[in-house]
């Protein structure tokens, strides 16, 4: 991880350009993967076991859903955005 735990926020840096209102009951959370998952953050990598990523759950139409971003993908974002500043 290039950035410290709490910068790694889907919502507060806007990644996706979701509005608050399109999940519902949405939380997110860096974890340590305890199995393979495919990174939804543009890359469309594995996430390996052991690797950290971004974890997000919710409801969307009423359905339940989750997906994980890898920190590679977050690093690049995170990158562009402080490039902006």
């Amino acid at each position: 991880m290039k950035y410290k735990p709490e910068d790694y926020s889907i919502s507060d840096t806007q990644f996706y350009g979701l509005d608050d209102g399109d999940i519902e009951n949405y939380k997110e959370k860096l974890v340590k993967c305890r199995k393979p998952h495919k990174c939804m953050g543009g890359c469309d990598g594995e996430i390996q076991i052991g690797q950290y990523a971004i974890r997000e759950t919710g409801f969307m139409d009423g359905k339940p859903i989750s997906s994980y971003t890898c920190t590679d993908c977050m690093d690049k974002w995170l990158d562009e955005l402080n490039e902006c500043d």
